[in-house]
C-alpha cells in the first residue's frame, strides 16, 4: 500500500495534482482507511502502463 506522501514522492507530483487527477477520473481513486488514503501497488502500475501504452506502441512509421 502506498500513502499519498509516498505516491507524491515516487511520481514527483503534488498532493493537489493527485487529488485533481482522481477527481478528473485520470488516476485510480484511493481506498480510505480511517483518516488516511492508500493506493495499491497494482493500481499504480496499471495506471502507469496505460499512461505509457501509446508511447510504447509507437513504431516510428
Amino acid at each position: 500500500m502506498l500513502d499519498k506522501a509516498t505516491l507524491c514522492e515516487r511520481l514527483n507530483i503534488s498532493p493537489r495534482t493527485i487529488e485533481n487527477m482522481v477527481k478528473d477520473g485520470t488516476f485510480p481513486p484511493p481506498v480510505r482507511v480511517g483518516k488516511h488514503v492508500y493506493w495499491s501497488e497494482v493500481a499504480i502500475q496499471t495506471w502507469q502502463r496505460r499512461l505509457f501504452a501509446a508511447q510504447e506502441a509507437w513504431t516510428g512509421h
